[in-house]
């Protein structure tokens, strides 16, 4: 596919990369591993995101609905929150509801987002800036039209699931939908992509959070993807050795 097809709809572009996901027929299958890894995604999730320190057995243990000592209230519900969200997915993958859409993204986000964000389950209505970046989100009365380009072209455009998953994540993570928790929701929306065509999950890795956080930052200011699908795919490997 030509290049500037992706940077007309998505605002970056990539070369093609080879990467590795087991797939089921069934989805129910894939949504298996999802479930059994839950803990461990909202944790590494979290970790590489937000900083969030809480431990993996604490992160079992808030999933569970309980509490636990050593970390702020505020960090405890970062995780519960995310969990709650996940849980939303996986429902919505079981009843065949999971949709590539911005209304999808804005459901998940009122529930990762809650009381964290300025607003949650909305797009931002202002400008907002990146930390540590020169590349600028577009503006806010901009969003609505780029969701709906975007979105349909990552549907109609885009055969390879796993390409898709990924440019949805680095899609909605730098055109900044929202004010707040837009990596959490993007990595929601991009394992629904995976798990609705019966792909294994993906997650980020505590242990690769330099790594992630510098080739982000490099993807922002340039719109050169190529690196961070790299990234991911790196990442494939060691969850998934073949």
């Amino acid at each position: 596919m030509d290049k500037r097809l992706f940077e007309v709809s998505l605002g970056f572009s990539w070369e093609p990369t080879v990467i590795s996901v087991p797939h089921e027929n069934r989805p129910d299958l894939a949504l298996f591993m999802f479930k059994k890894n839950m803990a461990g995604i909202v944790w590494n999730s979290l970790g590489v995101f937000e900083n969030n320190p809480s431990t993996l057995p604490q992160t079992e243990t808030i999933l569970q609905g309980q509490a636990v000592g050593g970390i702020s209230i505020d960090q405890l519900s970062q995780v519960k929150r995310f969990g709650d969200a996940a849980t939303q997915l996986i429902d919505s993958i079981k009843n065949v509801s999971f949709r590539l859409d911005m209304d999808f993204a804005k459901q998940l986000h009122a529930v990762v987002g809650k009381e964290e964000a300025l607003e949650w389950g909305t797009l931002r209505s202002q400008q907002v800036h990146i930390h540590g970046v020169s590349y600028v989100p577009p503006a806010a009365d901009e969003l609505p039209s780029l969701a709906e380009k975007g979105f349909s072209f990552l549907r109609e455009q885009m055969e390879n699931p796993i390409e898709r998953a990924i440019a949805t994540f680095l899609f909605m993570s730098r055109t900044q939908f929202f004010f707040d928790c837009n990596k959490r929701t993007a990595s929601l929306m991009m394992n629904g992509v995976l798990l609705s065509a019966g792909y294994y999950p993906i997650t980020v890795l505590r242990e690769t959070t330099e790594e992630f956080n510098e080739k982000l930052r490099a993807f922002y200011n340039s719109g050169e993807a190529t690196e961070m699908f790299g990234y991911f795919g790196r990442v494939c490997s060691k969850l998934y050795p073949s």
